[in-house]
């Protein structure tokens, strides 16, 4: 039977970003739904496996620092209103050599903002830290303001906040269709028509097919895999570290946490160059949401295993994999805002690989975005036209 609901704000997708979004409209008094096509928390997308790293001293630009630490503060508001512990500070390790990506960009966001941060010598790396194995004249940069977000507890804690502050969420509950309009855009969700005055669309990877109006905007699925590693060394050695991100010499860039259960090492790849003797198949590998990636593999498990010899006390056979989705844009900036040709909605997308980190705050100006129409966010370098 069909039926119409109305709103003031739909969400379609509560992953990272949609819960965030959905929570802060609540909070508001902004009538409110939640649509997820999978349940919060779900591992179908990007925002699963246990951990993800936040930092400060951005190494993808200087001026995603404002925004990041924008995040922080809503993180903790976070924590505050649910009682809960969803953010792990450790500190960020970040190597490399000299000139490397790395450790430029960490060194150049610190001293455009004035982050308290050291940059270590080769001997001061090595002496700091001994549970990496870093290849000859690698240096360091250590800051303070840098940790782990609990992804799937944070996603949780946001929907169920939302929902104690008066939200209606709907999950298991795919939409078939999205409809701009200037004044009264809707969401279908198989015979329910849901009206509201704006539409926010997080859907992550399933972007382009929510919006069939979207143009081509190079928006780009692949697949990704994360391993977690035995420590077979001294737990402590591992458990008390910073998060951390190497360059390698052949432009790969990976990343990894200090051990959360006391036994393991999680590692990832983000970025690799053609030729990478660590390369392998899951670089630029495209996925089919709907399909998801393929499961991990011996090559994945090589793969990531090479990349575990550079821990000192790690095992290189992982004690598990697990695979996930990147969704990126051609300039591998986020995309916040309007779409002149889709009134009446807020999009967000292309967050993948360094995207979680700043989710309290993409919430917070998507609701502003939703409620005014403008938000004081710094999110002008995310605009969806800036191709045009």
């Amino acid at each position: 039977m069909a039926e119409t609901v109305h709103t003031d704000t739909v969400v379609v997708g509560l992953g990272a970003m949609g819960s965030q979004a959905l929570w802060q409209l609540a909070r508001r008094g902004v009538p409110a739904v939640g649509v997820e096509q999978f349940a919060p928390g779900h591992d179908r997308g990007s925002s699963h496996g246990e951990s993800r790293i936040i930092r400060t001293a951005y190494v993808e630009g200087a001026e995603y620092v404002p925004f990041v630490r924008a995040a922080w503060e809503h993180w903790a508001d976070l924590e505050r209103a649910s009682g809960q512990d969803l953010l792990l500070r450790t500190g960020t390790l970040m190597a490399g050599a000299p000139g490397s990506g790395a450790v430029t960009g960490a060194l150049t966001a610190a001293a455009h903002h004035g982050l308290a941060h050291e940059h270590l010598s080769p001997e001061q790396a090595r002496a700091r830290f001994p549970h990496h194995r870093f290849a000859a004249g690698e240096e360091a940069v250590v800051e303070e303001e840098g940790g782990v977000l609990l992804p799937e507890a944070a996603i949780g804690t946001a929907v169920r906040l939302a929902r104690e502050a008066g939200a209606r969420v709907l999950t298991e509950a795919p939409v078939t269709r999205v409809v701009p309009d200037a004044e009264r855009p809707s969401v279908w969700v198989g015979g329910t028509e849901i009206r509201a005055r704006r539409v926010v669309v997080t859907a992550g990877s399933w972007l382009p097919r929510a919006l069939p109006g979207l143009p081509d905007l190079g928006i780009r699925v692949e697949r990704r895999v994360l391993g977690w590693f035995p420590v077979t060394g001294d737990p402590a050695a591992h458990s008390g570290g910073p998060v951390f991100a190497r360059d390698e010499a052949d432009g790969t860039l990976w990343y990894g946490f200090p051990s959360l259960d006391g036994r393991t090492v999680k590692i990832g790849v983000h970025a690799e160059a053609p030729g990478s003797r660590f390369a392998g198949a899951q670089w630029g590998e495209p996925v089919d949401p709907d399909e998801g990636p393929r499961a991990p593999d011996a090559e994945d498990a090589a793969r990531l295993g090479r990349l575990a010899e550079r821990l000192a006390g790690v095992g290189t056979e992982p004690e598990r994999m697990a695979a996930c989705m990147y969704t990126m844009t051609p300039d591998e900036h986020f995309l916040i805002g309007h779409r002149r040709e889709l009134p009446g909605l807020v999009l967000a997308g292309g967050f993948s690989g360094h995207g979680f980190k700043f989710a309290s705050a993409v919430g917070a100006a998507l609701a502003d975005l939703a409620q005014h129409g403008r938000t004081d966010l710094p999110i002008a370098m995310f605009d969806p036209h800036r191709w045009d």
